[in-house]
């Protein structure tokens, strides 16, 4: 592993969120399923974002209350994040409990940010037809196996 993704790790291993979780490898996640990209996304650190992708972690990582690191930069208001997210791949249709990334953005007052990703996401509508009901479902069924999970 390159010593700079293993500098970023160490630093998002020594966050109270981390606490125990041993990076064996980029993907590993806490116990709410975070990965080390929630965490550097939630920052607005684009630099370790960028790291961390080109060391094949996961983009589309589903974490604490199903959120994506899309998810994290929207909430958190970092733009540069978002852009580097959407240009690297993230799904603009991942779901979290019914939320869309762009949803978060708006809720959570940041209007550059949704006023960005609503053209994207219209149009790849008419690219991707479906889309949206196809992560709803995948949404969906992600909770059906939490809720399994518990009666087990």
């Amino acid at each position: 592993m390159d010593s700079r993704v293993r500098e970023v790790l160490n630093k998002v291993a020594s966050t109270v969120e981390f606490v125990g979780v041993k990076f064996g490898n980029v993907n590993a996640t806490n116990a709410f399923g975070d990965n080390a990209l929630h965490t550097v996304c939630s920052w607005g650190d684009v630099e370790s974002a960028t790291m961390l992708i080109d060391a094949g972690i996961d983009i589309d990582q589903f974490g604490d209350r199903g959120y994506t690191p899309l998810h994290a930069a929207c909430v958190a208001g970092h733009f540069a994040v978002v852009e580097l997210l959407v240009r690297k791949g993230a799904d603009l249709f991942a779901q979290s409990k019914g939320e869309l990334p762009l949803t978060t953005a708006r809720v959570s007052g940041h209007d550059a940010i949704f006023d960005y990703l609503a053209p994207l996401m219209k149009s790849s509508l008419v690219e991707r037809r479906n889309a949206y009901l196809k992560a709803r479902i995948d949404q969906l069924r992600r909770e059906v196996s939490e809720l399994e999970a518990i009666l087990d």
